[in-house]
């Protein structure tokens, strides 16, 4: 169950944000970075906002949580099953969060400077 504290946190830092307030442009770039946030920490988002799919904020939320809760409770008891102690396995639970979200924004930038 600890393995989902990296997601949930950065769910919930994603969704302090706000999901229907109005703002300036600071907020927009608050927004972004939610956006960004949010997708780092539930990679099957990604599924369900393709055009055709017509969804409101509310459901990708809850279905891309749904879906990608289970893949990181894998992912933290897979590396339990590997861990010695709890030392070892917050070492490298730390190294995949933080290789995991490096990733995802090379991932980003380099896409953002293809298409220009």
């Amino acid at each position: 169950m600890l393995s989902l504290v990296f997601p949930l946190g950065l769910t919930a830092l994603a969704l302090s944000v706000g999901l229907r307030e109005l703002g300036d442009m600071t907020d927009i770039a608050a927004s972004l970075l939610a956006t960004m946030l949010f997708l780092v920490a539930a990679p099957t988002g990604w599924l369900f906002t393709v055009e055709f799919i017509e969804a409101g904020r509310l459901l990708i939320i809850t279905s891309a949580l749904f879906t990608s809760l289970p893949l990181w409770y894998l992912v933290g008891s897979r590396l339990a099953s590997y861990s010695p102690n709890w030392g070892m396995w917050f070492r490298n639970y730390c190294v995949l969060c933080l290789a995991w979200s490096v990733g995802n924004v090379v991932l980003v930038v380099v896409a953002g400077s293809i298409a220009g």
